[in-house]
């Protein structure tokens, strides 16, 4: 067990479609976690190469999937329910499909203020790592834990909790999701040309461990946002991120 699903996804949910979709998610971020965390720690290099990237870039999908759906529950409860639909084909993309680019990376022009009087609603993104969701959510919420955390004793394993910033701490993070999955993909498709551009086992390696800590931190600030449904309590939520921060290094 990573408690890393946990931390993601929460607990307490009530019966339901939300919680339907919640253990779903959960059961396969304990999952893919786990092989991650194997393949970092002992596994044959082969695999390692071959099949991190498709594991890391699953628990990165995933659990962006279960924070969008903790903070807007409607979106997860519109995709369980239109998935449970008989117009539902599964060998046919649906448009309100969850996507990683509007859902996760928000589509948005780049200079966009937040606040303006002739926005209408589709103009006010309400993807995972969007402005709005920052000033709403995120800002507040890595202020809240910083100050909850500072009570705790120091531990080693906080540290890079101890240097997160509220101010630019979404936008870095959107930025390295971006970049991690795009990578990750790169290693799920192979579609390089040129055996010089092949990833190797320590750049694999890398890439699960920097996976594995954006999603904990991601999972443990989601905690302090109180509106954020199934959130655990504070000293819960701390004790589940050190449990799995403490399994890689």
């Amino acid at each position: 067990m990573t408690d890393i699903e946990f931390l993601l996804c929460g607990t307490n949910a009530e019966s339901g479609i939300a919680k339907k979709a919640l253990d779903q998610l959960s059961a396969s971020i304990k999952s893919f976690s786990t092989r991650s965390l194997s393949l970092l720690n002992d596994g044959p290099q082969a695999d390692v190469i071959s099949l991190g990237p498709f594991c890391a870039r699953v628990l990165l999908e995933n659990s962006c999937a279960a924070l969008v759906g903790r903070l807007d529950p409607f979106r997860m409860l519109y995709l369980a329910e239109f998935q449970n639909q008989v117009e539902y084909e599964p060998g046919k993309r649906a448009k309100s499909a969850f996507s990683w680019t509007g859902d996760v990376l928000p589509v948005e022009e780049k200079n966009q203020v937040l606040w303006h009087l002739d926005f209408d609603v589709p103009k006010i993104s309400r993807a995972l790592f969007s402005k709005h969701m920052d000033h709403i959510y995120w800002k507040l919420a890595v202020e809240n834990m910083l100050d909850y955390v500072s009570t705790l004793p120091n531990n080693p394993l906080f540290s890079e909790i101890y240097g997160l910033d509220s101010e630019t701490y979404l936008r870095e993070t959107g930025g390295r999701s971006s970049q991690l999955y795009s990578m990750l993909s790169k290693g799920v498709h192979w579609e390089f040309f040129s055996s010089a551009l092949l990833f190797d086992e320590e750049t694999v390696k890398n890439a699960i461990r920097d996976t594995c800590a954006l999603v904990a931190h991601l999972g443990l600030i989601s905690h302090f946002i109180p509106t954020s449904y199934a959130k655990l309590a504070p000293e819960v939520a701390a004790q589940k991120y050190l449990s799995f921060r403490g399994l890689f290094s």
